[in-house]
Order: structure tokens, then C-alpha cells, then sequence
């Protein structure tokens, strides 16, 4: 729902029990559906594939539950640095598919509105890295960050349609 001003507004305190469920959801995939990967400088988590099947229950509300969980596991991991830039990266994710996602009517086009989030999730992680640590850091992490953007690309296309379904049956 949009304010008269264009603000979104929370519809009700349904709409916030799933929000802040989706948060937790995507940071327990995050922090325990994660496959450490040394030789890729970091490791490959399922978190991203969580938030962009959330979009399709959430729609854009799903960058608030993208931004909090996720921020939230790099604190728990020890990534603290990262926290920032992470929120709003994944909150980006979920905005765009809870926004474009939502909107698209085949299959495809959800898969390239989510494969388009991945690949914001990766540069989005190059340009943090590469401010802050260098572009030689940046650039070795590249390979990682888009592993996690296939896999969570794949748990989302996969997942899209039962979350589809619950929003369906929730009124």
C-alpha cells in the first residue's frame, strides 16, 4: 500500500509477523545452509535463493526482510564490515523481485529479473571490496560471490512457485 505522499506504508501487523519471519528464514539459510569455500575466498550460502522466493509472498517488502537477515548474519559470522553493505545489496535483491518478479508471468522472466538481482548481489559485493580492500581483493572474490549468485538463483526459481501458492492461500 502507498501513502498519499508515496510512501509505503505497512498494511497490517500480518504484513510484519511475515516480514520479520522472512528475515529469520533468510538468516538461518544464511548461517546454516552455508558450504565454506576456501579457495573462493569466502563461502556459498543459501540466504540469496530465500529472499528472492520471498518477493513473490513479500513483493517489495521482501528488500526489508532481505536487508535485515542477511545484515544480521554477517554480524553473527563475524563480517561486520560487511553488515552495511550487505543490507542494502540484498535489500536491493528483494526489492526487485518482490517488485519486477511479482509483476512477470512466466517463468523465464522471473528467472531473468532474479539472474539481474544475482548479478546486482555480485557487483554491488565488487565495488564494497574493491573500496575497501583493493581491487586484487575484489577481483579473487568474484568467482565466489558468483557461485552463491548460481545457487541462490536456482533455490529461487525452484522455491518461486510454492511461495506463490502460500500467497494465494494467505489472506
Amino acid at each position: 500500500m502507498v501513502h498519499a505522499k508515496g510512501v509505503f506504508m505497512m498494511r497490517n501487523a500480518k504484513q510484519i509477523a511475515y516480514i520479520a519471519m522472512a528475515s529469520a528464514l533468510v538468516a538461518v539459510a544464511t548461517l546454516f545452509i552455508h558450504i565454506p569455500v576456501p579457495m573462493l575466498s569466502g563461502y556459498c550460502n543459501l540466504g540469496d535463493g530465500v529472499i528472492l522466493c520471498f518477493g513473490a509472498l513479500l513483493g517489495p517488502w521482501a528488500a526489508l526482510a532481505g536487508a535485515l537477515g542477511s545484515a544480521l548474519s554477517d554480524l553473527i559470522l563475524g563480517y561486520a564490515v560487511y553488515a552495511p553493505a550487505t543490507a542494502v545489496i540484498k535489500g536491493l535483491m528483494g526489492w526487485i523481485t518482490g517488485t519486477a518478479c511479482v509483476k512477470a508471468q512466466k517463468v523465464w522472466q522471473r528467472a531473468l529479473w532474479m539472474a539481474l538481482a544475482e548479478v546486482i548481489m555480485v557487483g554491488g559485493y565488487f565495488l564494497f571490496e574493491t573500496v575497501m580492500y583493493g581491487g586484487a581483493t575484489a577481483v579473487g572474490s568474484l568467482a565466489g560471490n558468483a557461485a552463491q549468485a548460481a545457487a541462490g538463483l536456482i533455490v529461487g526459481v525452484v522455491l518461486w512457485p510454492l511461495m506463490a501458492r502460500v500467497r494465494k492461500m494467505v489472506p
